[in-house]
């Protein structure tokens, strides 16, 4: 056999088997697979070894019956081969063995133990697969230490990071609060049939003929306050669109007399959209004529999310939050990013308009922004 034959990884023959069959592991499952060998699991004979694969990849009883029928159709390697690898072995890594049989084993590290069975870790049958199979059989670990056990992976230090960052869908604010929220926006107005006795002008009217024909009605009170709300669905704000999502949704519940989404990517143009992917376009003129009194809800990080500073975006953004404040009384702008990091980026150029305010996003800051919308400044 020649000196330079490399010693397949251990398990490889299974793992391969397993994707073939549709089974869902990965290269992380294989490597946990061989951590586990390193510490001693899986030993000392094929049962061991077999309940290892079953525990770590197998998720049903198809898969566990899979891996037993693999294991089942696996033949250990003959002796007289196991004696030729030992030769290759030797030939191949001779100042290893001479390391490894001055200082003896040590059960703490991972080594090539001679006295244990062989680990079938192939499924080929041909001759030069058996070979093949007897280095990767050879190959074994010392037993686990005392105690020991898969480790929880952490990190050696805490990331130099000053921010909390979420790594799944995460929604800012709930829609209930959200609704509750959008309830705090409102502008009573009377309107429509008199059906609700108003007993002051009932009193006076009385009083002053000394008859009350008929009682004194007045329309009822009602919320008149209208929001549009433009969104700025461009790849930079993915991380808020389940935000984004929960905002369209709540404004049903807010009690508002109207309320309307429309999207953009990147800045407000010609054109707002419908819909998040940017179908159904409008011209932004008629869009702010039709909401004229209105309040405008803007969402948007203004190029805050990469750090960039766009003098052209914050010219075109200008230019339409001027157009915009001809219809609207009240606009605010809310930035998902924190405060710190608008500085040096666009949003810093549209912080600075004057007929806009800019608010993070938050619970509490929303609520700012919807106090601003009704005329508290």
């Amino acid at each position: 056999m020649s000196n330079e034959a490399r010693l397949a990884p251990p398990l490889l023959g299974l793992f391969r088997a397993l994707v073939a069959s549709g089974v869902a592991v990965g290269v992380r499952d294989y490597l946990d697979g061989l951590r586990a060998l390193q510490l001693g699991f899986g030993q000392p004979d094929r049962q061991s070894l077999r309940r290892l694969a079953q525990t770590l990849w197998a998720r049903s009883e198809v898969e566990q019956r899979l891996i037993a029928r693999w294991f089942d159709g696996v033949a250990l390697p003959v002796a007289a081969l196991l004696a030729g690898i030992d030769e290759a072995l030797d030939a191949a890594m001779p100042q290893e063995r001479e390391t490894r049989g001055a200082a003896g084993p040590d059960p703490a590290k991972p080594g090539i133990v001679a006295d244990q069975p062989p680990l079938p870790l192939s499924d080929t049958q041909s001759p030069l697969a058996s070979a093949e199979l007897a280095e990767r059989a050879r190959l074994s670990f010392a037993s686990a230490r005392e105690g020991g056990g898969l480790p929880v992976p952490r990190l050696p230090a805490q990331p130099l990071i000053g921010e909390d960052y979420v790594l799944h869908p995460h929604t800012l604010i709930s829609p209930r609060e959200m609704a509750v929220l959008w309830r705090r926006y409102r502008r009573s107005t009377r309107h429509g049939p008199r059906t609700e006795l108003d007993i002051a002008a009932s009193i006076h009217e009385r009083s002053r003929r000394s008859v009350l024909a008929q009682p004194v009605c007045r329309p009822r009170r009602s919320n008149s306050a209208r929001l549009l709300v433009l969104a700025d669905v461009s790849p930079s704000m993915d991380p808020w669109r389940p935000f984004i999502a929960t905002l369209g949704d709540s404004l049903r519940f807010g009690r508002l007399a109207s309320a309307e989404l429309r999207y953009f990517g990147n800045l407000p143009r010609k054109q707002l959209y419908a819909t998040p992917d940017l179908a159904d376009g409008e011209a932004s003129d008629e869009v702010l004529r039709r909401h004229a009194g209105a309040g405008l809800l803007v969402v948007s990080d203004a190029g805050s999310a990469r750090g960039f500073l766009n003098r052209r975006r914050g010219v075109q953004t200008a230019d339409f939050l001027a157009e915009a404040s001809r219809y609207f009384p009240a606009m605010v702008w809310l930035n998902p990013m924190p405060r710190s990091r608008w500085s040096g980026t666009t949003a810093a150029l549209v912080e600075a308009a004057r007929n806009i305010t800019m608010l993070p996003l938050d619970a509490s800051q929303l609520q700012r922004g919807i106090d601003i919308l009704r005329g508290n400044k």
